[in-house]
């Protein structure tokens, strides 16, 4: 047996040497496929750049002058989302072209133009075909496609728009990373884009300018430019195919290089080209952008000047110094400083100015919000109307002023607070600052803006995050102008199911759970510890299951579904993210009427979940409690029970039987007995005020049962004349005792509506005038 053993171990170790030998083999060709796969990347080149592809999708737009590298990525876009767009087999035809395929087999050709500096990106999608999205996105199929890159500062212009605001998104065709040596842009073939400022997915305090297109046939162009040859502007007039013509030109009055913006007979920014260091600029623009204003800095412009493209004559621009203007806003009753909001409109062809970018406090587009009531600052000569607003309980004052070079203007406006509140607290309880990852302002300039909206007390809701905006208080000096309690908003994903605002929540305690969690543990941690805290579902009916109504499927006319939880204190019936559509404010109330309907007790609230200072101003809209005193557990108390009205102009009484809104009234009579004081600042508009009564049940939904037609009025700013008693009388637009059929409805509230909107006034503010008080509540 062992002689057998000994003969046969010799063919063994050939054995197992063979095998070696062919797993070592395979492993080989394994690793050789596996290099094959990964190979790194494949180079483009044009004139002055080259363009690197990475099969995970990166793009490197480096200058052939080393004086600029782009790191983009090519992306897929969905509704909860970008991710990468990979790339397989990918290979280059040249140095000028290349293709690959998606992960879901959709075909990529790239192809370069040498001769303008641009990469042609292609993209078929195939029948039933992905786009390679993470396995996280699997079964969520890609909108849109595009390019991905990070702004480092850089400003990103969208025609038709203008330069984006931090953290925005808007549509156009045509959009360019701005540069002071190279600046890149994007086209789709003249057919809309879809650019957004974001943060980034890697570091959320930085920002990244997303391009993206619908999928299909997607096609886009990136083109990268000398920045003093017209940008990238002829190769995106090109892929549109649109006709140009020739503008050429100089600036005075600034010494180096300055834009040069043009803009169309709207008054819409099209296009921004820069000079070289003398000043002069020579390029080609559509026939559609007639007038063109320099900018040297954000308070340094030209007056526009009307120069259609093709002119035979020099196009001359001069951004000489300007002057200073200095506003005091002062109580004209008390003469004592406030801290308001100033508002510099340009007149007569002159532009309205921008101090800074829409996020900061101190200075957002042609916005200041003045601490203690002074500012001073540099303005490009012109005609100006000047303005100072304190929110929607005060008039508004404003003077027209000249800037002359060189000269100082000082200015004291003085608004009065005409909508008399003397038992109610301006409140916004949905609100944002820089420790939510989708907000720059900082909470010191958040603060400020509250304040100078009127907002008497507020809740930080960061996103799972506890705000805390006592040491901004202290900061600034204004711990006795507006009062707050500590909160948070939980934003669930993995999976998403709706945001809720909880407050008062303690300073230092973990939020409740957010992620990888049910309904059932954010309410059990939204409660724990205090069964006074306040829930309040936050904007229901908002896409993408952000809004908690859409994500569990329930319609009005229908039970809830089970698994819904109807555990909640209040629901945000109007949020500022909807305050341009009064359709949708009105589609969140009839799902409140409904729960009402069905016997739960909800209080309604409203709030302007701003997440910047220039656009979705914060305090609009608002929610107006009434509680006496100034202690903040007696105002949350007040909040919790209805004892509210939520506005974004009118202020709004009501009681039936002597009881006001979030009461009780125990009565069999049919027809109750009460009144109705609708006041409203000066610049606020007011038409009408309807009752309106709830039915018991799902299926009978309530009612208008009166509409009560008030007179508009012009809209009036400058100085209120008269006693204050006087001005306050002025602001009564409906006082009158009323008489309401309620038969067997178990609530009644009442609607007050403008139709002139804000922006007439505000600039930025496409907002109808609208208040609805919480429900009186009445037992049979």
């Amino acid at each position: 047996m062992n002689d057998d053993v000994a003969r046969a171990r010799p063919y063994a170790f050939l054995v197992i040497a063979c095998l070696a030998v062919a797993v070592l083999i395979h492993a080989m060709h394994r690793c050789g496929d596996v290099r094959a796969r990964a190979a790194p990347s494949v180079t483009l080149e044009s004139k002055h750049t080259h363009f690197t592809l990475f099969r995970d999708g990166r793009i490197r737009i480096a200058t052939s002058d080393g004086a600029r590298t782009f790191d983009g990525e090519l992306i897929a876009a969905s509704d909860d989302g970008v991710s990468p767009l990979a790339l397989a087999d990918l290979e280059s035809d040249g140095l000028t072209r290349a293709h690959a395929r998606t992960g879901g087999a959709s075909e990529v050709t790239f192809t370069v133009d040498a001769a303008r500096d641009a990469l042609d990106v292609a993209i078929r999608a195939q029948a039933d075909a992905g786009t390679g999205m993470s396995d996280e996105d699997a079964g969520e199929p890609a909108a849109s496609v595009g390019i991905r890159i990070p702004t480092e500062g850089r400003d990103v212009f969208l025609a038709g728009r203008g330069e984006l605001a931090d953290v925005v998104s808007d549509t156009g065709k045509f959009a360019v990373l701005s540069d002071a040596t190279h600046p890149i842009g994007v086209v789709a073939g003249g057919n809309p884009i879809t650019v957004a400022v974001a943060p980034s997915a890697e570091d959320a305090h930085m920002l990244e300018m997303r391009a993206t297109v619908p999928i299909g046939d997607a096609r886009f162009t990136l083109a990268v430019a000398n920045a003093r040859r017209g940008g990238p502007w002829p190769v995106l007039f090109d892929r549109a195919h649109v006709e140009t013509k020739r503008v050429k030109g100089f600036v005075t009055g600034a010494p180096g290089a300055t834009r040069v913006i043009g803009l169309d007979d709207q008054g819409a920014q099209q296009m921004v080209v820069g000079t070289d260091v003398a000043g002069r600029f020579d390029f080609r623009a559509p026939p559609s952008v007639t007038s063109w204003y320099a900018s040297a800095s954000a308070t340094r412009t030209s007056a526009p000047v009307i120069h259609p493209p093709g002119t035979a004559w020099d196009l001359k621009l001069d951004v000489s110094d300007g002057g200073e203007l200095h506003v005091r806003a002062l109580d004209a009753d008390t003469k004592e400083p406030i801290t308001a909001r100033l508002l510099v409109h340009g007149l007569d062809g002159t532009l309205d100015p921008s101090f800074g970018p829409d996020y900061r406090a101190s200075g957002a587009g042609p916005i200041i919000d003045a601490l203690h009531g002074d500012v001073t600052t540099p303005l490009p000569a012109g005609k100006y109307r000047v303005s100072v607003t304190k929110g929607i309980e005060w008039s508004i004052d404003s003077r027209v002023v000249e800037i002359d070079p060189g000269k100082r203007v000082d200015l004291e406006l003085s608004p009065r607070h005409v909508v008399p509140t003397p038992d109610e607290i301006a409140c916004d309880l949905h609100v944002h600052a820089r420790p939510s990852f989708d907000s720059p302002v900082s909470p010191e300039d958040r603060v400020l803006s509250l304040v100078a909206a009127g907002i008497d007390f507020a809740v930080p809701t960061e996103h799972n995050l506890v705000g805390d905006y006592g040491p901004s208080l202290a900061t600034l000096g204004l711990e006795g102008d507006m009062m707050f309690v500590p909160g948070v908003e939980i934003t669930t994903y993995s999976p998403r199911f709706g945001h809720f605002g909880i407050f008062p929540y303690p300073i230092g305690k973990p939020p409740p759970p957010f992620k990888h969690t049910d309904i059932g543990h954010v309410f059990a941690g939204a409660r724990a510890g205090d069964a006074d805290r306040v829930l309040v579902v936050h904007h229901p009916r908002l896409a993408r299951d952000i809004g908690y109504f859409s994500a569990f499927g329930w319609k009005p006319g229908t039970p809830p579904p089970a698994r819904m939880r109807l555990d909640f204190d209040a629901i945000e019936v109007f949020n500022g993210y909807e305050s341009a559509s009064i359709e949708r404010v009105e589609a969140v109330l009839h799902d409140y009427w409904a729960l009402l309907d069905l016997g739960h007790r909800y209080a309604a609230t409203g709030s302007s979940d701003s997440h910047r200072i220039q656009y979705q101003w914060a305090g609009y809209p608002r929610t107006m409690v009434r509680v006496d005193g100034r202690d903040t557990h007696a105002i949350v108390a007040a909040i919790k029970a209805g004892h509210a009205t939520v506005t974004t102009g009118p202020i709004v009484e009501l009681e039936l039987e002597g009881v006001g809104p979030g009461g009780d009234v125990a009565t069999s009579a049919p027809v109750l007995s009460g009144h109705l004081v609708v006041r409203a600042a000066p610049w606020v508009d007011v038409t009408s005020a309807e009752i309106v009564v709830g039915d018991r049940g799902a299926a009978s939904p309530a009612r208008v049962v009166q509409t009560i037609d008030i007179a508009s009025r012009p809209a009036v700013t400058g100085p209120e004349t008269g006693a204050l008693e006087e001005a306050q009388a002025r602001t009564v637009r409906l006082d009158t005792d009323i008489k309401v059929a309620v038969g067997d409805g178990p609530w009644v509230m009442v609607i007050v509506r403008g139709k002139r909107t804000l922006e007439d006034i505000l600039p930025f503010m496409p907002i109808q005038p609208f208040a609805v008080t919480n429900p009186i509540f009445i037992h049979k």
